[in-house]
């Protein structure tokens, strides 16, 4: 009998304990559940168009738990926002999370499909839907990759080309480019050894004043071929 007392003491004990324990997790639970749900966004960039676009992408995160946020996930999703560059994000716990972005800077239009779209320092191509922009930039016609692009315009400013006086570009499928100057001045570039090509025209232009309407060939291999429309 005495045997059967201590088996139902120790049969209430571990209940008890169970019991306590339980009721302990749930309250902890509802308490990290309710203490850690997001219900502050702050976006810290240029304009309000941009601040109001980045929200726009961020406004599931209301209600969620801070710690269930993947800041790789979210970074990726703000990305998709194409015009955004050097995305910054922070957890402020409890229920912030913080989101620094800049925009790229847009350095030339371009049509795709026959819509405006911009190209961004970035990278991409950007939907004028998604932002504007009162800057003046060259157009740039053709098939061609904003590397490509790019890196031309890096050759260029290597070699004090300023290229702000370009008003457009074209990109031929043989790989090459042709740059339309101010004052209808045409400069034909070869399919390789840019850079050499790019300092026989600065050569060029420090000895000779080029005339309007002029055309300006490098195709051929060391030679620069000036002709007059």
């Amino acid at each position: 009998m005495h045997l059967l007392k201590n088996k139902n003491k120790i049969y209430f004990y571990v209940f008890s304990f169970l019991f306590l324990t339980t009721i302990s997790s749930l309250n902890f639970g509802s308490f990290f559940y309710k203490n850690f749900l997001i219900n502050k966004i702050i976006v810290d960039t240029e304009t309000p168009e941009i601040k109001k676009k980045i929200l726009s992408k961020t406004i599931f995160l209301k209600k969620e738990n801070i710690f269930k946020i993947d800041k790789k996930i979210l970074k990726e999703n703000i990305i998709d926002l194409k015009f955004l560059e050097n995305v910054e994000i922070k957890k402020i716990y409890p229920s912030t999370i913080s989101i620094k972005a800049t925009k790229t800077n847009l350095i030339a239009i371009t049509y795709i499909d026959q819509k405006k779209h911009y190209i961004g320092s970035n990278g991409n191509f950007i939907s004028t839907k998604n932002i504007s922009s009162q800057k003046k930039l060259p157009l740039i016609f053709g098939q061609f990759k904003i590397s490509s692009y790019i890196s031309l315009k890096n050759i260029l400013r290597e070699n004090e080309i300023n290229d702000q006086t370009i008003t457009k570009y074209y990109f031929h499928k043989s790989n090459r480019w042709d740059l339309y100057f101010e004052n209808n001045i045409l400069l034909k570039l070869p399919t390789v050894n840019l850079t050499t090509a790019i300092q026989s025209f600065k050569k060029y232009t420090n000895n000779e004043k080029i005339r309007p309407n002029s055309i300006l060939d490098l195709r051929i291999p060391n030679r620069l071929i000036v002709t007059n429309e």
